[in-house]
């Protein structure tokens, strides 16, 4: 995905692709308003935080630093990330261009 391209683009599929778009619309801009570090996070976040940052779920994991199956696991509300995982998911939401700024090569 391009630089001058928003990563965030509404989807037309699942209840929960609608869900994560109205989540967004509620945010400012292409990023979502802040939140406490106590924040609970659930798939629905993880899965806003792939769309916001433009990245695709294994650049998201390995950012996070867990393996894909982790982190499509919490996509599927099996779990919840916790510690450096959680704080970088808010992060995520919050600033997507911090995480856009790392390469995984």
């Amino acid at each position: 995905m391009s630089e001058e391209r928003t990563p965030y683009a509404p989807c037309t599929g699942s209840a929960a692709d609608a869900w994560v778009d109205r989540l967004l619309e509620r945010g400012r801009g292409p990023e979502l308003a802040p939140m406490p570090l106590n924040t609970p996070l659930d798939g629905t976040h993880v899965t806003a935080a792939v769309r916001l940052t433009g990245r695709d779920r294994f650049h998201l994991a390995r950012v996070l630093g867990v393996d894909l199956p982790t982190l499509e696991h919490w996509e599927r509300g099996l779990g919840a990330p916790d510690g450096a995982a959680h704080a970088l998911l808010l992060i995520a939401l919050r600033f997507p261009e911090v995480i856009r700024a790392f390469s995984t090569d």
